[in-house]
């Protein structure tokens, strides 16, 4: 199976990361190398595919495959047997930081082949993305926390720091 891995350490707690990775909302904020329908549950779901020089987004059946709190994410699509893309992330940590780590593989009958052409491409397609996903989550501790009651202060009423 071929197969290739990045790895990266970032700032904050497997809960913190795993939301970033799971909720729609948060996923589609960091744009992820495929954007999953309903990432948050077991099971079929539909995926879409941005590659460039395609001017239309590509559709295809999916399936979330591993969803273990806040341990392990993992979804594949394709044709069993013949091709299937395989995409994992699996967190390990505490409070203060946590270790993802990102990986792909290809399976089935034409893995192989597709391997010469795809997996270069397809690292740094993962690198590209681990970054964006880091920049996210650098971006996100930076927002304050949204309360219930929680009002905005015009800029003229606050002390100016000394």
């Amino acid at each position: 199976m071929p197969r290739t891995i990045t790895s990266s350490m970032l700032h904050g707690g497997p809960l913190r990361i795993w939301s970033a990775l799971t909720d729609p909302d948060h996923r589609r904020a960091w744009s992820p190398l495929v954007f999953l329908d309903s990432p948050s549950r077991l099971g079929d779901t539909e995926c879409t595919f941005a590659i460039q020089g395609i001017t239309r987004p590509i559709r295809t059946p999916a399936r979330v495959d591993q969803f273990d709190k806040p341990h392990a994410f993992a979804w594949s699509c394709g044709i069993p047997y013949l091709f299937t893309l395989e995409e994992r992330y699996e967190l390990a940590g505490n409070d203060g930081g946590t270790r993802v780590t990102h990986s792909c593989t290809l399976r089935g009958a034409l893995s192989f082949p597709f391997a010469a052409m795809m997996l270069r491409r397809l690292h740094s397609l993962m690198v590209e993305a681990d970054e964006r996903f880091a920049t996210y989550l650098r971006w996100r501790v930076g927002q304050p926390a949204r309360g219930i009651n929680r009002q905005r202060v015009p800029s003229r009423y606050r002390r100016k720091a000394r």
